[in-house]
């Protein structure tokens, strides 16, 4: 179980830029401290001709520093104020990057689509989609999937979004306003792919598979087209939805219909 944590925490260092020998080293020296180079060589497997311009780029980075001078030993940044740091430090680094990118870019004069490959990036999408939504997020979804996102609903509901989830599959804990059949994940498998389309604020649209493969792929868009295809394909999933289990859903049904051409008044009007 403690490799496992330590295999975990390694490999999420290094996607925040540090290599596997700076984490393994911070990590011996976090379990023990304080330690000789020696001493943390023998304990994190770093070679004992690296261990010293690993401490030394560490120390650059203000996550160890050496409390004696001979011969020297080292403690760790507790893990906090380590949190801490990185959190200012990618902070600040990020606003800079957003400043410079919007100084370069040039405001499309159109719809923007995108393509996203992987099934992590797709749910990092999602949540992010579902983190800036202000009135309502639709979507139709998986079971998994639902649960992958849940925190995101969670905290769109105490915003004051409305939620408005419909899956084939069981759905998670109650959150927002749910509808599902219920039918069992691996019988539906069976048969479909696992998809998703989430819709926020109709000004915004994920749609696509939700498999977990590295070559997953969906799409995000603010296409108005696109995204008043997928109001029209939920519309029809609720609909049969509460013909088949005879539950009221004219209340989504008409919320949604609104964001649409107005059907029913265009018909009576060229009736008279």
């Amino acid at each position: 179980m403690a490799e496992e944590v330590e295999e975990r925490v390694v490999a999420a260092m290094r996607q925040l830029g540090f290599n596997a020998t700076d984490a393994k080293a911070y990590l011996a020296l976090l379990k023990q401290h304080p330690a000789t180079g020696y001493e943390l060589a023998t304990r994190s497997g770093v070679p004992r001709s690296a261990i010293y311009n690993v401490l030394k780029r560490l120390q650059g980075l203000g996550l160890i520093n050496a409390v004696n001078e001979k011969p020297a030993r080292y403690v760790p940044l507790p893990p906090q104020k380590l949190f801490q740091l990185l959190e200012t430090r990618f902070g600040r680094n990020l606003e800079s990057l957003k400043e410079g990118l919007e100084a370069l870019n040039e405001e499309p004069n159109g719809s923007v689509t995108w393509t996203v490959e992987g099934y992590e990036a797709m749910l990092e999408q999602a949540e992010q989609l579902v983190g800036k939504a202000k009135q309502r997020v639709v979507a139709s979804l998986w079971g998994r999937e639902a649960e992958q996102l849940q925190k995101a609903f969670e905290e769109a509901v105490e915003r004051g979004v409305e939620v408005v989830l419909f899956s084939f599959t069981p759905l998670p804990d109650e959150v927002g306003t749910q509808f599902s059949y219920g039918i069992e994940p691996a019988d539906l498998e069976e048969h479909w792919e696992h998809r998703i389309v989430l819709l926020v604020d109709k000004q915004n649209l994920l749609v696509g598979r939700a498999e977990e493969t590295s070559d997953n792929r969906a799409v995000v868009t603010d296409e108005v087209s696109l995204i008043e295809m997928a109001i029209s394909n939920l519309v029809l999933d609720l609909t049969l939805f509460g013909e088949r289990l005879k539950v009221d859903v004219s209340h989504v049904v008409e919320s949604l219909t609104g964001w649409l051409a107005p059907v029913e008044a265009l018909l009576e009007k060229s009736r008279k």
